[in-house]
């Protein structure tokens, strides 16, 4: 990366690139915390409009040369896909590029995937908010939660003092393990979605209009499974059949599954794979006790093809 004309700044003012869920709470999160957004750029004028009322900001607009020159941080908050176009297409407005930091907010890519801002003089930033956001999310849901960070350490340093702005705790990454730790976060969230929906296709509900929908049936579990994770850690929190042994509990799981839920059979094998293994390492099983569950649940190969 090239050096900027002088360290990022912490602060200045800010332009946003991308009106959704995401650049809506950075954007007024940002606001809340004394940061003057001056510029909401987006696809459609009707949403860079509607952000831009709501923080204040005096531009709003869908090119990338009404860019303020004033500008210091630009957050570019849209798809990993559209990174590169999004740079390729700042890098050729006019503007103080060696005073600026320009910080995307992917988890999987690195910095460097805003390269053709590079040869500006800007200063490049990964600047991963670890956290979900749905539609209007509030300014909070960026307090007390992991900021992924990675670029030049002068970048870095500067994306630190932001995020601990917003009340944030800042994490340097290297580039090389972005791919991997945001699957990691990507498990934690949707994959908990995932395995939640498969709950809920398992789950045999009384067929009558009063029965409860099936989060609420497993909320009380869930909610004590989680707070046992977080306590205790996977080793800690781990119970039930793999845990103690009990193998013909999973054979009637899996006999079951096969018979009349076979789209779910895939995913309870792969889980209980993994479970057995935390199993092990925690003591619960021995290695041969291992063994034994793991032959029992690697019958995915076996399992009836998913319906379409």
């Amino acid at each position: 990366m090239s050096t900027p004309s002088s360290a990022p700044a912490a602060s200045g003012p800010v332009a946003i690139i991308g009106a959704g869920a995401l650049g809506t709470t950075l954007a007024r999160a940002l606001v809340a915390n004394g940061y003057a957004v001056e510029a909401v750029l987006s696809r459609t004028a009707a949403s860079a409009e509607a952000l831009a009322d709501r923080v204040g900001a005096p531009v709003a607009d869908t090119a990338y040369a009404a860019l303020p020159k004033t500008v210091r941080w630009v957050f570019v908050c849209v798809p990993d896909d559209a990174i590169p176009g999004v740079a390729g297409a700042l890098a050729a407005v006019q503007h103080p590029w060696a005073d600026t930091t320009v910080a995307h907010t992917s988890g999987a890519v690195p910095a460097q995937a805003l390269a053709p801002l590079d040869a500006q003089g800007a200063a490049l930033l990964g600047f991963h908010p670890l956290q979900t956001f749905p539609e209007g999310a509030s300014p909070a849901t960026l307090s007390d939660i992991v900021v992924g960070l990675d670029g030049d350490s002068a970048a870095v340093e500067a994306g630190a003092a932001v995020a601990r702005r917003l009340g944030a705790r800042p994490v340097r990454l290297a580039a090389a393990d972005k791919a991997r730790y945001h699957a990691a976060a990507a498990l934690a969230s949707n994959g908990l979605v995932a395995l939640m929906a498969a709950v809920e296709a398992i789950l045999p509900l009384p067929r009558t209009d009063s029965a409860p929908p099936p989060r609420e049936w497993v909320a009380p579990l869930l909610r004590q499974t989680l707070h046992n994770v977080l306590h205790h850690g996977p080793h800690g929190a781990l119970s039930g059949p793999v845990a103690r042994g009990d193998e013909g509990t999973i054979r009637k799981h899996l006999e079951v599954l096969q018979d009349e839920c076979p789209d779910q059979y895939p995913v309870y094998t792969a889980l209980s794979a993994e479970l057995v293994r935390v199993a092990v390492g925690s003591g619960a099983l021995s290695e041969a006790q291992g063994e034994r569950l793991a032959a029992s649940v690697r019958h995915a190969d076996d399992a009836p093809e998913p319906s379409t």
